[in-house]
């Protein structure tokens, strides 16, 4: 079987020139680079690198000229619970250490964090002081908390340099992903203070009768918020619910927890009131008493779809309301009148950038007749990016062991159920990090559906190539995926691009471009299996999902 072991050492490698980097869902697969420091601080060091900068969790920078981080032995930061305004350290006897990404088997650098568990009295006190806090909150009315939440954003900006070192140390991000994932998280706060003119109601005053319509928050909101974006996607539900009038308990992942500790302290200066935004800690069990507690009654969720289907069920039967995001097998197809330039370095940065775990990944790309042969080339460019750690690394570290386990094991089963490994990144070797979380850019092919590998979600970078003859072929193949969270098409034929939109089955579909998730006022529509609920998320037509809506007919004769 062909197996080819990527190189253990580190180029760089730009066959197709800078222009097509764009297209690469924010990973540079180019010659252009990031200046460190552009921000005021230097977050080029991921993990526990070289950076003279370390995040103390709670939203600020501490110097530290002195020392190299790589040899600091500075303790982890302790997560505290955030109720009331105040942080509250835990009483609960289950504790969990974060790891470095980088550094998870050195001595020195184990523990970058330790997360604990909540216990009921906590939660209970948490939905308690969210639901006091809420009517007078709900009070101020649309455009003070607007104000509140447009605040947020000026403290948020100002911190941005710690938050993208702290991303790039606890989540083993790229500066640039980092960065990307900073300015989507404000942006998402600003979409939600625009939709002032939509909450303003109907009213029809033409016939006796009047008609209105008003719309009413619900009460207490929670979300919960995987590993992989820590920072941005509490902001997909956060400010919706808050600028509705609503309050939050936020149950942020603790496999990368101390993002978190921004928005409490932002909230802080931001002056909002106490109560109306909170953070509780803990694994599935807190998860579940959050779900259980009678106040609460708005559940978001984005992560597994094991943990969705759990979370989405419980909260149905818990009589909630209840969006969950879940999995995605996302095809690319190519067809034979692509740019061929353009189209590998999209596939190239959507697969492998963020060590391919986003959801929004192009985890399978199908090639249509003769552009088979692009994939040659296709390997060489995914063999050249940068693993490893700082500004010009194109992939970072897998977020602990136990995703590296995972993601191999694919990769071995995938090899045994006879697929084809074209290029493999098991063996990839960081000299400066040789116990790292690092896996490199993996590339199958002769991948049958039934196979593991292409049922389900990897959430690493690894990609699948497909070959058909058409591109009916093709939109069958994506139809039949129980998935449909997003796919994409590159071809230089409009009538081509119309048809697959038309034809195929998954509700977010990207012409010419790896699809990102969609921020701003844009929506999230993604179908079938890889969501559970209702109402989509986010944008304009997001803020109803933490609403009640009163119509009111009256007579005045």
């Amino acid at each position: 079987m062909p197996k080819a072991v990527a190189r253990s050492r580190r180029v760089r490698y730009t066959p197709f020139g800078r222009k097509a980097s764009n297209a690469s869902d924010d990973t540079v697969v180019s010659s252009s680079n990031h200046t460190a420091g552009q921000d005021g601080d230097d977050p080029s060091a991921c993990s526990s690198g070289s950076s003279p900068a370390k995040c103390n969790g709670a939203g600020s920078i501490e110097s530290d000229n002195d020392l190299s981080l790589a040899s600091t032995q500075s303790r982890p930061t302790v997560l505290h619970l955030f109720i009331n305004n105040t942080r509250v350290m835990s009483k609960s006897k289950d504790w969990t250490s974060v790891l470095d990404p980088v550094r998870p088997a050195e001595r020195r650098r184990r523990q970058s964090a330790r997360v604990p568990g909540s216990t009921r009295e906590e939660i209970q006190s948490a939905v308690d002081v969210a639901q006091a806090a809420q009517p007078e909150w709900a009070a101020l009315g649309f455009q003070t908390r607007r104000e509140h939440l447009l605040n947020l954003v000026d403290v948020l900006r100002k911190m941005t340099p710690a938050i993208v070192t702290c991303l790039c140390r606890e989540v083993g991000k790229t500066v640039a992903d980092a960065k990307a994932e900073v300015f989507r998280g404000l942006d998402c706060i600003h979409a939600a203070c625009s939709i002032g003119p939509e909450m303003a109601g109907m009213y029809l005053g033409s016939d006796p009768t009047l008609l209105q319509t008003f719309y009413e928050p619900l009460g207490v909101c929670m979300s919960v918020t995987p590993f992989s974006f820590p920072f941005m996607i509490p902001l997909w539900s956060m400010p919706y619910a808050l600028i509705t009038g609503n309050t939050v308990v936020l149950k942020p992942s603790e496999k990368a927890p101390s993002a978190s500790s921004f928005l409490a302290t932002a909230t802080i200066e931001a002056g909002f009131p106490p109560g109306v935004f909170n953070i509780v800690h803990g694994n599935a069990a807190a998860v579940q008493m959050l779900i259980t507690q009678p106040a609460v009654q708005a559940v978001s969720f984005v992560g597994s779809e094991a943990a969705a289907k759990q979370v989405h069920d419980l909260a149905r039967n818990s009589n909630k309301r209840i969006q969950a995001e879940c999995g995605g097998k996302n095809h690319g197809v190519v067809l034979e009148d692509a740019n061929e330039m353009s189209t590998l370095f999209a596939i190239a940065g959507s697969a492998f950038g963020a060590a391919g775990q986003r959801c929004m990944a192009m985890s399978v790309a199908v090639f249509v007749g003769s552009t088979r042969e692009w994939i040659p080339k296709l390997v060489d460019l995914a063999e050249s990016m940068l693993v490893g750690c700082g500004v010009e690394a194109k992939i970072g570290p897998l977020i602990n062991r136990t995703a590296t386990a995972n993601v191999t094991g694919f990769i071995e089963r995938a090899i045994e159920e006879g697929a084809v490994l074209l290029l493999d990144g098991r063996d990839v070797e960081i000299p400066e990090y040789p116990h790292g979380n690092f896996v490199g850019p993996t590339i199958l092919t002769g991948v049958e559906t039934y196979m593991e590998c292409y049922q389900k979600e990897i959430f690493g970078p690894v990609l699948i190539c497909m070959e058909v003859e058409t591109m009916d072929e093709a939109i069958e193949l994506i139809n039949h995926n129980q998935y449909g969270n997003s796919c994409s098409m590159f071809t230089t034929s409009g009538k081509n691009a119309k048809a697959f939109q038309q034809r195929v089955n998954v509700g977010q579909i990207g012409i010419n471009i790896p699809l990102i998730a969609p921020y701003g006022p844009a929506i999230r529509t993604s179908n079938k299996d890889s969501f559970l609920g209702e109402r989509h998320t986010p944008g304009k037509t997001y803020w109803p999902f933490f609403t009640n809506t009163k119509t009111v007919s009256s007579r005045w004769d």
